[in-house]
């Protein structure tokens, strides 16, 4: 009877054990199930930042096709796919270059083919009635086209598009949706004149030199007609943030770097309570006056003349002036390569904000030199903008950053001239 009691015992633990080890299998083999299940959910399978050329290549041909109409250039595709693969951009960047640039600009598209673009573009399929017709009548409504572009990118459905290539979708600021010429309307029209000149003396020695007479005939111009100055950053925070400029904005900017800027012009330009927009060349920038340099990318077509050192440039931002890029040494960035243009960017840019501080957003194309190639780059080095050097003021219902307009003035421009250009 011992015995038999002894072996029932026997018999009882090990099927507590048995029953154990099954009921640790069971919740063990539920646990995988579960993970299996839920792992397309967290997307770990795919990280969202693209590590497949092929890809992001394709998410990048894309925009090329649908927003250009056209297949993508080598020195184009390669920008952004390495700039994806390197995780320093989004999706919504590459987004916001193409459809602020200037090759997309261009097209002069109308709302209704804006909307065509924006659909295939973002969501691979034509738009569904309601949403066009949302989107139609915010544009109607007066809401700028950058608003609709931030609308989009920011949707859920984009975001689910560039999941499937592998690439985070990143966001914008779509700011208070209203176009800048909604705070200026009333006595420009949303136009801002943005002046451009180089070196300032008090009597001219060649075309792109102008007097400090003709320097002070803007400014009293633009000072009687009730004229006030803004920064680029002013202007991008009335674009993406809602920022309310004045009734009359301006922008005085001045390119290269000219030692002559901070002798004469710095002075004139205070003198009327207005600031200005210096894009120097920061390779020619020196550290103090026993290393001035001087204009050697005139060398041979124009005089020489001094250069503007660190010093001077750091007593100018803390009056208020904003320091831009003019590239590093003056090259025609048009005319270089993707890699090229982005290394000058970032190290003009590093300079800046190094030795200044202040945010370096912007870059005045030398000799008015870009391309489709330096344009894309701006992106990717920080930049909200390129400047040129055209015929024009700015019409802010329809901004293109990559070649924002402006308006030159040279030893012999009229004050008539110039009297022209403000709305």
């Amino acid at each position: 009877m011992v015995y038999i009691s002894l072996y029932k015992n026997k018999i009882e633990k090990r099927s507590v054990i048995m029953k154990g080890k099954i009921k640790y299998f069971f919740v063990l083999a539920l646990a995988v199930f579960v993970f299996v299940s839920i792992l397309p959910v967290f997307n770990v399978s795919k990280p969202l930042f693209a590590d497949s050329t092929s890809d992001v290549n394709a998410f990048v041909t894309r925009f090329y096709q649908q927003c250009l109409d056209r297949q993508p250039d080598a020195g184009g595709l390669a920008g952004w796919v390495n700039a994806l693969l390197n995780h320093s951009i989004s999706g919504a960047t590459v987004a916001n270059g193409f459809i602020n640039s200037i090759e997309f600009v261009n097209k002069n598209l109308s709302n209704d083919a804006y909307l065509q673009v924006m659909y295939r573009a973002f969501f691979d399929r034509g738009p569904d009635p309601q949403g066009y017709s949302d989107w139609m009548g915010q544009l109607n409504a007066g809401n700028s086209r950058q608003y609709v572009l931030a609308g989009f990118v920011n949707s859920t459905e984009f975001r689910n598009f560039c999941a499937k290539f592998g690439i985070d979708s990143g966001s914008l600021n779509c700011g208070s949706g209203a176009n800048v010429s909604s705070s200026t309307a009333a006595s420009t029209g949303g136009v801002v004149p943005i002046f451009a000149f180089h070196s300032v003396m008090p009597g001219s020695g060649y075309e792109y030199e102008i007097s400090t007479g003709l320097l002070n005939e803007l400014c009293s111009l633009l000072k009687q007609r009730g004229y006030q100055t803004i920064s680029f950053q002013d202007l991008f925070a009335a674009v993406n943030g809602g920022k309310t400029l004045p009734l009359k904005p301006v922008i005085l900017t001045t390119d290269d770097g000219y030692q002559s800027v901070y002798q004469y012009a710095f002075p004139i330009v205070q003198s009327y309570g207005f600031r200005m927009t210096l894009f120097i060349t920061t390779g020619l920038i020196g550290s103090s006056d026993g290393d001035r340099r001087t204009n050697l990318f005139d060398a041979g077509s124009y005089p020489t003349r001094a250069m503007l050192i660190w010093p001077e440039v750091a007593a100018m931002a803390a009056a208020g002036f904003e320091i831009q890029s003019h590239g590093t040494d003056h090259s025609r960035l048009g005319s270089m390569s993707y890699d090229q243009v982005l290394a000058q960017l970032q190290a003009s840019k590093a300079a800046i904000q190094g030795s200044v501080g202040g945010v370096c957003n912007v870059v005045a194309w030398p000799f008015n030199s870009f391309s489709a190639a330096s344009v894309s780059a701006l992106t990717a080095a920080g930049y909200g903008a390129g400047v040129a050097y055209s015929d024009g003021a700015l019409n802010t219902r329809a901004i293109n950053w990559g070649a924002i307009q402006r308006i030159p003035v040279q030893a012999s421009t009229s004050t008539d001239l110039l009297a022209s250009y403000l709305p």
